[in-house]
């Protein structure tokens, strides 16, 4: 009696949660001062793009998965910044991984070295970032990598937001710029090569959701790179009352100057995005 009053739960469960894998899910997590960005694929994969600082993360993710689901089928580290990176470090001790995308310059910190170590440890297929990649999540949804377009791998940077990568999330009619912290300068190395059209219409930098570069600081977001985007939201991930000052006025002006409506997570917390393909909608 009680095995069967169980297993129903579990059937009706399963059922439910499959339920909502209708749909692309784009959670940006509110994780204070940093990134972490999950995404649910209507077949059911799933990816985080960075982890934000210490373990926050673990929590979030424990709200948005089932309790039986302790797998990521995709790691993205954008750049290895304590704030996109330390999460990272808990999901990998506490979650199956099923491949790693970063783009393996070198940082020299205790936590980079560690992160190092635990997919050698876990055996963790790494794949290099480079633009150009297109990365199946099934369901008719695809992540494609717009930057780096050099070769990064055992490069030690002094600011390894040269290297940062950005991606875009396409489903259907509807897509999302991820961003990480790429600045002004990579910014404007995507908006030569997308106008030269030297690789036809891969770089399209055209979406409907634009997560603001570097948590809204004014090393990030030109003028010029958010006309391009032509976003009908920019997503600003930040920490509230946070010592930067993110974000700064100078972007908020010019995401207001173009008319971009604007959704940060110091203010809205966890910022949950459905689509259909069609179109997109808070949930």
């Amino acid at each position: 009696m009680y095995f069967l009053v169980g297993a129903v739960f579990f059937i009706w469960l399963t059922l439910f949660y499959q339920e909502k894998q209708r749909n692309l899910l784009v959670n940006f997590f509110d994780i204070g001062q940093g990134d972490a960005i999950f995404v649910e694929a209507p077949g059911g994969n799933q990816i985080l793009i960075d982890g934000g600082p210490g373990d926050r993360v673990l929590a979030k993710l424990g709200e948005e998965l089932p309790f039986w689901d302790r797998s990521l089928d995709l790691l993205v580290l954008t750049h290895p910044h304590a704030d996109h990176l330390d999460g990272l470090l808990e999901v990998l001790k506490r979650y199956k991984v099923g491949m790693v995308v970063e783009t393996g310059d070198e940082y020299d910190t205790p936590e980079y070295q560690e992160w190092r170590n635990l997919l050698r440890e876990k055996n963790i297929p790494v794949v290099l970032a480079r633009f150009g990649q297109e990365i199946s999540l099934g369901g008719g949804v695809r992540l494609d990598i717009f930057y780096p377009f050099r070769d990064y791998q055992g490069v030690l940077l002094k600011n390894p937001h040269e290297a940062n990568i950005v991606s875009r999330l396409s489903y259907g009619r509807d897509s999302f710029l991820f961003t990480g912290d790429g600045e002004k300068a990579t910014e404007y190395e995507m908006l030569f090569i997308a106008r030269a059209g030297t690789y036809g219409n891969f770089l399209n930098l055209s979406s409907d959701v634009l997560k603001v570069g570097h948590h809204g600081s004014k090393t990030s977001s030109s003028e010029d790179f958010a006309r391009a985007v032509g976003p009908n939201l920019a997503v600003i991930s930040a920490g509230k009352d946070n010592s930067y000052g993110h974000p700064h006025q100078a972007t908020l002006d010019t995401l207001a100057k173009l008319n971009i409506p604007v959704s940060r997570t110091d203010e809205k917390g966890d910022i949950k995005i459905e689509s259909d393909g069609e179109k997109w909608w808070f949930k």
